[in-house]
């Protein structure tokens, strides 16, 4: 019985497990959501719920099946140790919880180009409790990381609020408005830039590299 994946082409990691899906289960076919044209197999899918759980469509006109259950349905089918694992209501509920924070959070983890206009458009709504605690959680590992490469968190903590400030002045004077959700995901990339900067920073002064962490340097302010 064949199944068809159906991943979000703005968002990298996506692109990625999906092929693991598709190499851990041969049976399985792999589609970007801008392929998807097939007003059939379109009419299948809970549109909203594609955006934040990939889903996993019968290409026999099934059950569509989404996010932990498509993962489940993937490693478990072949895998009957995986399948009794994924079965426990315990962890099932763990992995929701922490599928969805992911999920959300997606195209700041790893930051993408906007896509084209597509029929089936998976950009993952803002829900401020994930971003916010994405935000909180990578400048914590920001702080935790300069401190111990450094010894100080004091640049880097100075750094943070000189850049945040000066999105907020900017927005100020340029009568733009900026949302929460538009502060929060630039925090979020912020972050992420400062903390891929600081491991590649740590990973220069572990092997005597100073032009590894010059590049880590040039990560760390780029945003």
């Amino acid at each position: 019985m064949k199944k068809l994946v159906v991943y979000d082409e703005s968002c990298p990691m996506c692109r990625l497990y999906t092929k693991g899906m598709v190499l851990a289960d041969p049976d399985l076919v792999r589609v970007g959501n801008g392929q998807l044209t097939n007003t059939v197999l379109l009419n299948q899918l809970d549109r909203q719920r594609a955006r934040h759980e990939l889903p996993l469509i019968d290409l026999d006109g099934g059950e569509t099946l989404y996010g932990v259950d498509t993962w489940a349905y993937a490693f478990g089918r072949k895998n009957q140790l995986t399948s009794k694992l994924l079965s426990a209501g315990w962890l099932r509920a763990i992995l929701q919880k922490l599928y969805a924070f992911v999920s959300v959070n997606r195209r700041i983890i790893i930051t993408s180009a906007p896509g084209r206009w597509q029929l089936l458009d998976l950009q993952p709504d803002f829900q401020a409790s994930y971003r916010l605690t994405f935000v909180l959680i990578v400048f914590g590992l920001v702080g935790a990381l300069f401190t111990t490469v450094s010894g100080s968190i004091v640049p880097i903590a100075t750094l943070l609020v000189s850049q945040l400030l000066l999105m907020c002045l900017s927005s100020v004077f340029t009568r733009s408005g900026s949302s929460l959700e538009t502060i929060l995901d630039y925090a979020g990339h912020l972050g992420m830039s400062l903390l891929v900067g600081g491991l590649v920073i740590g990973l220069g002064r572990a092997v005597g590299w100073p032009t590894v962490s010059a590049v880590g340097y040039a990560l760390a302010i780029g945003q």
